[in-house]
């Protein structure tokens, strides 16, 4: 607009200007080195005004041809842009459907493009490695790292894709690396709950699973199991490399919760009869008995291997007077009495314990009684009842 406004103020001019000159045209002299120009003063203006309109018409072709390739640039990078989208699109429909091959070159190829390219590498990555191809599967991580900076989204599934091949160690490693916010995810802790077992780190998966039962991972029935299965292996391994000493301060360090779990407090007990501490073990079962007469303490109690069985003896009749009608108590204090070679007493046990809930440990203890009574009939007789039960 300013540029036709200053064109119209110039024909003005030479319209206004123009009648006056044309009696008298003046005289307009260039020189230049050796070079001389002479021509009139309308002359001098109506070649300038020529040079002017040039000038405007090729800042105008200028701009235009600017424009024009600009245009085409967007327009070849929006073509670009869309067809990154497309390719995108079918190489996750491609994943969908198992087709990996398809779906890694569609996604690969259209990463330059795209509008997130670390996802289509992270993509291609998991593709690479459904076909068994590590190789490639690493380089694409390795794009995807370099764009992010190495950002949450690639550790997690680098960790992921080499949990998928069991590879526990390298994963762990990965997840180490996330930000302390990202472990509090509910993927990051199921995760741990496959990486913690495998690797034997059981503490640090007794510490998961209160937080992975809250986030509703796992439903109370599992996580009771889990809990008490993971006690068993870490008192097992705390026997096996530290001794019964070990597994004692750990049991004393408990929270008083999870002492109460008589399936946690029989893994510890027979922690201590594995590291051959069974005089420790009773003194952590006797405890227990007095409060409860639960089966899985009477099954550790009947592994003890007590130099002198009487005190367990002496404390097992006791308790049951509040407990008559435990068939397994019943049955136990028969084993101890046959240890000590107490057969009428051990035959009244079994044969009470048999009435309350026949068993085929009770009728094989009731048959070496009879054995040891030297009543064969009645010893084939309760051997044929255990074998049957």
């Amino acid at each position: 607009m300013f540029k036709i406004l200053i064109l119209l103020v110039c024909i003005a001019i030479g319209l206004a200007l123009g009648p006056q000159l044309a009696g008298n045209k003046g005289y307009v002299l260039i020189a230049f080195d050796n070079y001389t120009i002479e021509m009139s003063v309308t002359s001098a203006l109506f070649l300038s005004f020529i040079c002017f309109c040039v000038l405007l018409l090729s800042l105008w072709l200028a701009r235009w041809l600017w424009l024009s390739f600009s245009r085409s640039g967007a327009w070849w990078g929006h073509r670009r842009k869309q067809k990154a989208i497309n390719h995108t699109q079918q190489g996750m429909l491609a994943m969908m459907r198992g087709d990996y091959q398809h779906a890694e070159k569609l996604v690969s190829k259209a990463a330059t493009y795209s509008d997130a390219p670390a996802l289509n590498y992270l993509t291609a990555a998991e593709a690479a490695q459904e076909q068994g191809q590590d190789k490639k599967r690493d380089k694409y991580l390795e794009q995807a790292t370099r764009l992010t900076n190495n950002d949450s989204a690639v550790l997690i599934t680098q960790a992921r894709l080499q949990l998928k091949q069991q590879n526990y160690s390298a994963a762990l490693s990965s997840i180490e690396q996330l930000p302390h916010d990202n472990l509090k995810q509910a993927a990051i802790k199921r995760m741990q709950m496959s990486i913690f077992p495998a690797l034997g780190l059981w503490q640090r998966y007794i510490d998961l699973l209160p937080l992975a039962n809250k986030a509703g991972l796992i439903d109370n029935q599992h996580y009771q199991s889990e809990l008490s299965e993971a006690y068993k292996s870490l008192f097992l391994e705390l026997a096996n490399s530290q001794g019964s000493d070990a597994v004692a301060t750990h049991w004393n360090g408990m929270p008083r919760k999870q002492k109460k779990q008589m399936t946690i407090a029989a893994a510890a007990c027979r922690a201590l009869i594995t590291s051959g501490d069974n005089a420790a073990a009773y003194q952590l079962l006797g405890d227990l008995l007095n409060r409860h007469a639960d089966i899985e303490l009477l099954e550790v109690a009947a592994e003890l291997k007590l130099s002198d069985p009487h005190p367990l003896l002496q404390q097992l009749t006791g308790l049951i007077r509040k407990h008559p009608n435990n068939a397994d108590l019943q049955c136990l204090i028969g084993q101890l009495h046959s240890q000590q070679q107490q057969w009428s007493e051990a035959k009244e046990r079994f044969e009470q314990s048999i009435k309350l809930a026949p068993n085929s440990q009770c009728y094989q203890g009731l048959a070496e009684v009879h054995r040891q009574l030297d009543e064969p009939e009645q010893a084939i007789h309760y051997y044929r009842q255990a074998l049957s039960n």
